[in-house]
C-alpha cells in the first residue's frame, strides 16, 4: 500500500473537531492519565480532545497497558456527563461510536463489537477503550490502530491486532479517521441523535462479536463467570448463560472460548 500521512496538520484539524477543543501533545505518558489531571485541578472543560502523536505509557483496563506506534491514534475525548447514562453505558455507546466511523472509513460492515471495550475484525483488535469518570465528565480513552505496520508490533500481540488499513485495502489519513470518529462521537454523546439507550443496544447487539459465542469473564473483584453470551440486557449489562443460572455482568476482562 502507498505512503501515506500520519502526522496531524492542527489548524485544519482544530476547525474540523468543533466543538471540541483541541489539546495537542507530542508526546504524553497517557491521554486519559493527564486529561484526569488536568480535570481534577479545574484547567480542563468539556467537551475536549487531547490527542498525543506519540502516547509513552497508555493504560488499558485494570492493569493492561496499550501498545500504539506510528500510524496508531491515542486520544482521549472529554464529554460533560448525562446524568441518564450510566457509567457502564458509556462504552457501550463510544464503541457504537467508533464502530460507525471505521464502517465509514473503510466501506466495511464486518467489525465487531467487543464488550465491554474493544473493537474487532475477524477476532483481531481494531480498538481498544477506556471509559472514566472524573470530576463531572466521562473520559473516553481511545486507541486505534489506523496505519500501523504490524512489523513493528511486539512479537506477544502481533497475532492479535489488525488495523484499519488492512481491513480497508488502503492507507488512511490519522487526520480523516480522527476526524470521522469524533463526529460520531459528537452525535451520539453530545447531540444525542442516538434517540434511545435501547435503539443504541439494538445496534449495538447487531454488531456484537460475543453474542452466542463460549466465553470466561474475570471481574473486578476476581469472581469468573464461564458460559453463553446471550447479549445485553435493557440496561448494558452482559448476559451469560451458565450451569448456575443467567448471570449479568458490569464489567470484566473477556475470553472468547
Amino acid at each position: 500500500m502507498p505512503a501515506t500521512d500520519n502526522s496531524y496538520h492542527l489548524a485544519t484539524l482544530r476547525r474540523a473537531l468543533k466543538p471540541f477543543r483541541l489539546y495537542f501533545y507530542t508526546r504524553i505518558r497517557s491521554t486519559n492519565e493527564h486529561a484526569a489531571k488536568l480535570r481534577r485541578s479545574g484547567k480542563l472543560y468539556a467537551p475536549a480532545i487531547l490527542v498525543a502523536a506519540r502516547q509513552l505509557a497508555g493504560r488499558g483496563r485494570g492493569s493492561n497497558v496499550w501498545w500504539s506506534g506510528p500510524g496508531s491514534i491515542t486520544v482521549t475525548f472529554v464529554i460533560p456527563i448525562d446524568a441518564g447514562i450510566l457509567p457502564h453505558q458509556v462504552p457501550i455507546i463510544a464503541g457504537l461510536g467508533v464502530l460507525r466511523g471505521v464502517h465509514k472509513l473503510c466501506n466495511n460492515t464486518d467489525s465487531r463489537l467487543k464488550w465491554p471495550n474493544d473493537l474487532l475484525h475477524d477476532d483481531l483488535k481494531l480498538a481498544g477503550l477506556l471509559c472514566e469518570r472524573v470530576e463531572g465528565a466521562d473520559l473516553i480513552g481511545l486507541g486505534l490502530n489506523v496505519n500501523l505496520d504490524l512489523d513493528e508490533v511486539p512479537s506477544s500481540l502481533r497475532h492479535r491486532v489488525t488495523t484499519v488499513a488492512a481491513v480497508a485495502g488502503r492507507q488512511i489519513s490519522v487526520q480523516k479517521a480522527l476526524t470521522t470518529i469524533a463526529a460520531e462521537l459528537a452525535g451520539l454523546l453530545l447531540s444525542k441523535d442516538f434517540g434511545s439507550f435501547a435503539q443504541v443496544l439494538k445496534e449495538y447487539n447487531r454488531s456484537h462479536a460475543l453474542k452466542d459465542r463460549r466465553v470466561r469473564i474475570s471481574e473486578p473483584g476476581g469472581k469468573v463467570v464461564q458460559g453463553i453470551c446471550e447479549g445485553l440486557d435493557q440496561e448494558g449489562r452482559l448476559l451469560v448463560r451458565t450451569p448456575a443460572g443467567l448471570q449479568r455482568l458490569v464489567a470484566g476482562n473477556v475470553e472468547l472460548l
